[in-house]
């Protein structure tokens, strides 16, 4: 692809990759928060008194959050007993969404990044050119020569297969810990 192209395609791949990372963030958390607040069998009562502050400070936070409102109705919360539930396969899917928006971004940002040290290289390449006289070639033509390969996402290994890993099993050892209280 050609030196503007691949511009264009690095900054479409780091606002699509902020669009869906910082949604699913919010519906991610929103999520956890509303399990929380599900009303659970057989508890203590000093993990019953903790749960109840924790309820109260869940509702300051959404009646602050006004503006989420959209994400508060419809974040699906998980269901830790039965991980095929609909609820538990959204909440999976909209997790999995965060770290495929982090990784379309870091493939934006290498792209972006590769694309300036290409334009740096073809700046000192036009500098030496012109220093040859009659037969130097333009900013221009040096532009036209270049061909920058594109990045995939799969190319982000610890972003998109190592972290959701790692964060699941982080994530499922507190709800289940959390579900034992």
């Amino acid at each position: 692809m050609t030196h503007q192209q691949a511009s264009t395609v690095a900054l479409i791949k780091r606002i699509a990759g902020i669009v869906i990372f910082i949604p699913a963030l919010i519906s991610t958390v929103i999520s956890v928060l509303k399990y929380l607040v599900e009303p659970k069998t057989n508890m203590q009562e000093m993990t019953a008194m903790i749960m109840d502050f924790v309820q109260v400070i869940i509702k300051i936070v959404r009646q602050y959050t006004s503006f989420l409102e959209y994400f508060w109705v419809n974040s699906p919360i998980p269901d830790i007993s039965n991980w095929s539930a609909s609820g538990s396969v959204w909440f999976i899917i909209i997790f999995l969404l965060m770290f495929i928006g982090l990784a379309l971004q870091a493939s934006g940002a290498r792209l972006a990044k590769r694309v300036y040290n290409v334009r740096e290289g073809v700046r000192e390449r036009a500098i030496l050119e012109a220093m040859n006289g009659d037969e130097a070639r333009s900013f221009k033509d040096l532009e036209k020569l270049i061909s920058i390969p594109n990045t995939s996402i799969f190319a982000q290994f610890g972003l998109l297969y190592v972290s959701p890993v790692l964060w699941g099993i982080f994530i499922y050892i507190i709800l289940y810990l959390i579900n034992r209280l």
